[in-house]
């Protein structure tokens, strides 16, 4: 038997609460929350964070009928002001003189209300679908959730004495949590092993060891790291490496969560940090919302899993594609542009020919395992041009490589388009002495490598069973998606024959054979290589086909395929084994 879907939040509906006058909020696995300041992110963040002491209260305790100030009676539970995360001040819009709410649907159609009473207080009243709610067990059964709320962290405490094990639980979703770090490892060491794993893994050459006292007859506690055999105490090793260790805490306390709310997680944390943070979040098991500012964030994401915020509107906008996402960095007038600093830091410069085929190749690194160039750690991506760009990459690095006082080292991965493999070996030829790193793709270009039937069938299958867990429309039986990837290639035929012959005529022109012989043997080898759907699937433009399958599985399902969920859906048998290869090669460049 499969175990029964977990329950999840799917929407969310804020009444004249603080900015909000009427908002609607739709959560999916992954809801990054992005806006300019003043745009309601951290209002959205309150709400969880209520919810999640309305939840600690509920599942201890019987409803009771409330009583509210108004003289109006409901069923639930009255929060404690004291508990609440949150200010009741400014709780009201504009102030007014009325009841606010926030009102939380469930996948199980069940939902829970914050109310507000106008005269103050805060209630958490359920609403299920069938009979009301009048004990603890009927609670725990109609709304099993668990909300965790990681605040804004920052560095820990110079010295930290042993806290009590209640005051570290009560202070682990508030700014308290910073100055209870070693205390919380202390009171609960269970999974300590593997979160010091995943430090290993993801701040290479660094170690940390579990707390213990500083001295005999104190109750001062103490957390050694060990970087290059050199032991320091955690408050001495960094800012960021603290922050970072309290993020990989909150992510270990998570995996048996609901739902796991991040506030402004950049802060503190180095660019390459905040991208092998989405890596993280992604599969940990629990749906989750992030609020945050990060340029770096927002660009590595996938653009549907981007959530732009604005008070002013009546819902929360989800991003359908890079052009959105651009529009969003405007919005938080940001410029995405390569810096020298980040040139300074690396001195490694990979040239691609459109930045999204970095992500991409980043997506699958995690795949594979190399979590540091997922992250995208140690190399700055530019944006080539093609094929013709290897006289301008050389003089980019003897221009920029004197500004910074050394010698860059680049890299250029290009696609194969149509070229014929004597003109690719013409010009790998040509930048094998100009780079540490010369590549093209085998397949036409980078988005082929996505176009794979058991994948995308699997993407598409999980993507409706999500909706469908979540309360949406009926499952109906999917697409046939290698049927619909043979249908688009067969009508891309005469298209992709056109290009294949005429860039090898092209290429052979200038020579002693006869144009007719040539394109003759360039029809043929087309021939031999259209012959099965996965050689077909190798040849036509990747980013045609997989738009047009977009737009057919949008049009009969109502749900978006996007470039993470498909690479999410990948084996790792799978992936192809000259992809493999790349990007193991790129992983040799970085860390050379």
């Amino acid at each position: 038997m499969h175990p029964p879907p977990q329950i999840r939040i799917t929407s969310v509906v804020f009444e004249r609460f603080k900015a909000l006058r009427k908002f609607t909020l739709s959560l999916s696995d992954l809801s990054i929350l992005v806006g300019p300041n003043n745009s309601g992110k951290s209002t959205i963040v309150g709400a969880f964070r209520a919810l999640s002491s309305g939840l600690r209260i509920a599942r201890s305790s019987d409803p009771r009928r409330v009583t509210l100030p108004s003289g109006l009676m409901v069923p639930g539970y009255r929060v404690p002001e004291t508990s609440l995360p949150i200010s009741l001040e400014n709780v009201h819009t504009d102030y007014e003189d009325i009841e606010s709410s926030v009102i939380f649907t469930l996948s199980n159609k069940n939902k829970l209300r914050l109310l507000f009473p106008a005269e103050g207080g805060c209630y958490l009243s359920p609403e299920p679908e069938g009979s009301r709610i009048t004990n603890q067990a009927q609670f725990k059964r109609n709304y099993p959730l668990s909300v965790l709320c990681v605040p804004v962290l920052g560095p820990v405490e110079h010295r930290e004495e042993r806290r009590e094990k209640s005051t570290v639980s009560a202070g682990l979703g508030t700014h308290r949590a910073s100055r209870h770090f070693r205390s919380y490892w202390h009171h609960f060491p269970d999974g300590f092993e593997e979160f010091a794993a995943q430090i290993r893994r993801t701040w290479p050459g660094m170690e940390i060891r579990a707390p213990e006292y500083s001295g005999s007859g104190t109750s001062e506690l103490a957390m050694y790291c060990y970087e290059e055999r050199i032991a320091r105490e955690l408050y001495w090793v960094g800012f960021g490496f603290q922050v970072w260790c309290q993020m990989l805490t909150h992510l270990s306390r998570a995996r048996n969560s609901s739902l796991l709310v991040i506030d402004e997680p950049e802060v503190y944390l180095h660019p390459d940090l905040q991208r092998q943070l989405l890596g993280l979040i992604s599969g940990i098991g629990p749906d989750v919302v992030m609020a945050t500012h990060s340029t770096e964030i927002m660009s590595e994401a996938d653009p549907s899993d981007i959530v732009l915020v604005d008070k002013k509107a009546v819902r929360g906008q989800r991003l359908r594609d890079t052009e959105s996402v651009q529009k969003a960095l405007d919005a938080l007038g940001s410029i995405q542009n390569i810096t020298l600093t980040s040139l300074a830091r690396n001195r490694r410069v990979l040239f691609v020919e459109d930045i999204e085929d970095f992500r991409l190749i980043r997506r699958v690194a995690r795949k594979l395992g190399l979590s540091e160039l997922g992250g995208g750690a140690g190399i700055t991506p530019v944006s080539s041009g093609g094929f013709g760009s290897w006289t301008r990459i050389s003089a980019f690095a003897e221009t920029i490589g004197p500004v910074l006082g050394s010698t860059l080292k680049i890299a250029a991965i290009y696609d194969r388009d149509y070229f014929c493999d004597e003109e690719i070996d013409k010009v790998l030829g040509r930048l094998g002495g100009h780079l540490s790193l010369a590549h093209v793709l085998k397949r036409k270009e980078i988005e082929n490598y996505l176009l794979i039937p058991s994948v995308l069938q699997r993407s598409l299958e999980g993507e409706l069973a999500a909706r469908a867990s979540r309360g949406g429309r009926q499952l109906k039986a999917p697409l046939d998606v290698r049927m619909e990837l043979d249908a688009i290639a067969n009508s891309m035929r005469d298209e992709t024959q056109a290009q294949f012959v005429g860039r090898r005529v092209s290429f052979f022109r200038s020579g002693a054979s006869d144009p007719s012989i040539i394109t003759m043997e360039a029809m043929s080898r087309f021939s031999t290589q259209w012959g099965t759907l996965d050689r077909r699937l190798e040849l036509v433009s990747g980013k045609e086909v997989l738009s047009r399958l977009r737009e057919k599985i949008q049009t009969t399902h109502g749900v978006s395929l996007t470039d993470a969920r498909i690479v999410d859906a990948m084996n790792r048998s799978e992936i192809p084994d000259d992809l493999v290869n790349l990007i193991n090669s790129v992983e040799a460049f970085r860390t050379a």
